[in-house]
């Protein structure tokens, strides 16, 4: 007989849909193999918002007078001051624009401590989504303030500096996240004598080093003049060891250098800062913001006028404090986010209000000597209860 012939017809390729089914079965099997492999974290930030580039306005954009942000802070009163920001090309975990900052309820340092925020624009501050501000408290009897964020690209970190002040020590402090939620314990890395390490400003070097500036006040603090006043910078090539301090030049005619912020414009190939400074002769409720460069980070030129005298922004109307601010070069523009206080019958009121300027438009409000800017006084010289809040700030300076 004629063998049998047996034919083979190949199976028809899987549905796609029954191929995905078979890939989970076969991953969720392999999960349970493994019961030693710990679970991812879950995201605890807000979802990425790859938008933020529109943020960035374009040169053609009228000047933005500063407008007064809205903030939730950890106490409730949604008084913020001494903000510091960390701007990135595209979003990081979620946002684009990150700040430090400290809540100061009517000039309450017992809340004046560094906490955390994120926006999807320059005039958001939102508490990112799974934090709990503030991120760090103080030892007994001591006080914190003046953080400053810096971004780490080789450990893809931020890092939050602060200051501590006990009643014979300044100290510098150091908390760090790689997605800006969960955050490290606090670890002290600096200390120096009292009023030696104000507002302290740290910047990372392209070069991988790591440098900061602050301001020396000595045993009269916020009532320093300039004779007793001293302005210097430290080195360190990790961020964490510190050398000693070196003095800087940066002299602003009849004023007093009190808190400042400083970067390194790569574009620029200079430093630029924000300084607050009052009369020399009063103190620091005094304070207006003046524009600094300089082409070494040692030897600066200040600003004849400032960037933003008091009695201009009703938010800031009284004192125009700590500041900070980034630098667009595609568009040449500079947002600016000062802090500051208006008088209210219950004392001074703080925020944070944002600004935006062309370089051309900021240049020039800051080039051109203007002594009606730099006179112009608040609410305050005639308010009731204005010398015992000028008092209280001065006790106790952010």
């Amino acid at each position: 007989m004629p063998r049998a012939t047996i034919r083979t017809t190949p199976c028809p390729a899987l549905p796609r849909y029954l191929a995905l089914l078979i890939s989970a079965i076969l991953s969720v099997a392999a999960c349970h193999a493994a019961p030693d492999e710990p679970p991812e974290p879950p995201q605890l930030s807000v979802p990425v918002d790859d938008g933020a580039d529109d943020d960035i306005p374009s040169p053609s954009v009228t000047l933005a007078e500063p407008s007064g942000l809205q903030v939730k802070t950890s106490e409730g009163s949604g008084q913020l001051v001494h903000p510091d920001a960390v701007v990135f090309p595209k979003s990081w975990n979620g946002r684009r624009f990150w700040f430090a900052a400290t809540p100061y309820p009517g000039g309450n340092a017992t809340y004046e401590n560094p906490s955390i925020f994120q926006g999807a624009s320059t005039a958001e501050l939102t508490v990112p989504a799974g934090v709990t501000n503030p991120l760090a408290n103080p030892t007994n009897g001591a006080y914190l303030s003046d953080p400053d964020l810096v971004y780490d690209p080789v450990k893809d970190e931020l890092r939050m500096y602060y200051r501590q002040t006990t009643a014979d020590a300044d100290q510098l402090y150091l908390v760090t996240s790689r997605n800006g939620v969960q955050w490290t314990s606090q670890a002290l890395i600096q200390t120096d004598t009292r009023y030696a390490m104000i507002s302290p400003a740290i910047v990372r070097e392209e070069d991988g080093s790591w440098r900061m500036w602050a301001v020396t006040a000595g045993p009269a603090g916020c009532n320093a003049s300039t004779a007793g006043l001293t302005l210097n910078e430290r080195r360190s090539a990790d961020g964490l060891k510190w050398g000693s301090p070196t003095p800087v030049s940066l002299v602003i005619p009849g004023r007093v250098p009190w808190h400042w912020d400083v970067q390194y414009i790569s574009s620029k190939h200079e430093y630029w800062a924000l300084v607050a400074a009052y009369p020399n002769g009063d103190n620091c409720s005094r304070s207006e913001v003046y524009f600094a460069r300089s082409t070494d980070g040692t030897r600066w030129v200040a600003s004849p006028s400032p960037v933003l005298a008091r009695g201009v922004s009703y938010p800031l109307r009284d004192i125009v404090y700590r500041s900070t601010f980034k630098y667009f070069a595609p568009s040449d523009m500079v947002a600016i986010w000062f802090s500051g206080a208006r008088l209210q019958s219950d004392g001074y009121h703080y925020a944070v209000a944002s600004a935006r300027y062309t370089l051309t438009e900021l240049m020039r409000r800051v080039e051109t000597p203007n002594p009606s800017a730099s006179q112009s006084r608040g609410s305050e010289e005639q308010a009731p209860g204005a010398r015992a809040a000028r008092e209280a700030f001065v006790r106790a300076f952010p």
